[in-house]
């Protein structure tokens, strides 16, 4: 006798939203954690010394939860312990994400991108160095499955032991997300509160479905891996220029200072950042000009001198380019 697909549909919806598992995703986020589980969504806020964040977490079905990640901090977990039977699904919507397994390799994810790990015998923290990220996690316990989960799964064709094989073979997967991928994500932003909990479940089912088909090994983006020597120093350069952000130094100088290659150092710091040093420093000096003019004490020509700007029509001129007014303009409407 076949077991009636509705009440199968329905155990494996109450099991989501009624067992005491002895994991959840919030555990991976750390200590700075505040707030209280819900059985649709449970709303968590992030503090600590480098900033704030807000995660909003929702379960799935046995043994898969999902994250909203809204995060304007530098890290949120610098102790994350390997998880056995976890794998970790991210997709990054905007920002940069610093991805750290062991002690000696990063690589950053970008808006766009999509990564797929296991947390299993790694040690594995996430940081965001331009203290800026939204995206989502996907979290699958593959120890908390039920039986009647596996056989939906299976009765959709999504093959859960081959992706996990695949994030067993390297640490790190991290591939440009495809459009169905992205479509799926980019809904997920913009679905009505009122039918979020069962879109969700929807989605992700879809998601899953499409990794199932995907030949991580074929499309894989390569990962561009920096090491711990290479990261530390580019931090560190980051820091100088930041600090003296009102003089201007060529590569050349900066490698030389800090006893790294110029390829290295350009090639590490845009990996991290985002963008070449040169361009990182011309938007932190144009953000620090928009906030002095907001505040309204200074003169256009003494804030383009305070910023590093000898020349207040090359000031002018840069400031049009990222806010698309003048700064005199831009004055009068603060």
């Amino acid at each position: 006798m076949v077991d009636n697909p509705y009440k199968i549909a329905g155990n494996i919806l109450s099991a989501s939203l009624e067992s005491d598992y002895n994991f959840r995703s919030v555990d991976l986020y750390g200590s700075s954690v505040r707030g209280k589980e819900d059985s649709l969504c449970s709303e968590f806020h992030l503090e600590n010394e480098s900033g704030t964040g807000d995660i909003a977490m929702y379960q799935i079905f046995p043994g898969m939860e999902l994250v909203y990640n809204d995060m304007h901090m530098e890290y949120c977990n610098k102790a994350q312990s390997p998880r056995f039977g976890l794998i970790e699904i991210n997709y990054c919507r905007e920002g940069r994400c610093e991805c750290a397994f062991g002690e000696y390799s990063y690589c950053y994810m970008a808006s766009g991108n999509l990564s797929i790990c296991s947390l299993q015998g790694k040690s594995h923290t996430s940081s965001f160095p331009t203290s800026h990220y939204h995206g989502i996690t996907v979290i699958i316990n593959l120890t908390q499955i039920t039986d009647e989960m596996k056989r939906i799964l299976e009765l959709l064709s999504i093959d859960l032991t081959r992706i996990s094989k695949f994030t067993e073979k390297q640490d790190f997967y991290m591939v440009r997300a495809s459009e169905n991928v992205r479509h799926i994500f980019s809904e997920l932003y913009t679905v009505q509160n009122h039918i979020k909990s069962s879109y969700i479940r929807i989605k992700i089912l879809e998601l899953l479905l499409i990794l199932s088909e995907t030949d991580f090994d074929a499309d894989k983006k390569k990962c561009v891996y920096f090491s711990k020597e290479q990261r530390d120093c580019v931090l560190k350069i980051h820091d100088f220029v930041v600090e003296h952000i009102t003089e201007h130094y060529t590569i050349e100088e900066l490698a030389e200072q800090f006893k790294i290659s110029p390829t290295a150092m350009k090639n590490c710091f845009r990996g991290i950042y985002g963008v070449p040093i040169y361009t990182y420093c011309r938007t932190y000096r144009l953000q620090i000009a928009e906030k002095l003019l907001r505040e309204g004490q200074l003169s256009v020509a003494e804030i383009a001198a305070k910023i590093g700007y000898i020349n207040p029509n090359k000031f002018t001129s840069a400031f049009r380019t990222e806010y698309k007014m003048t700064p005199t303009e831009y004055k009068k409407n603060v």
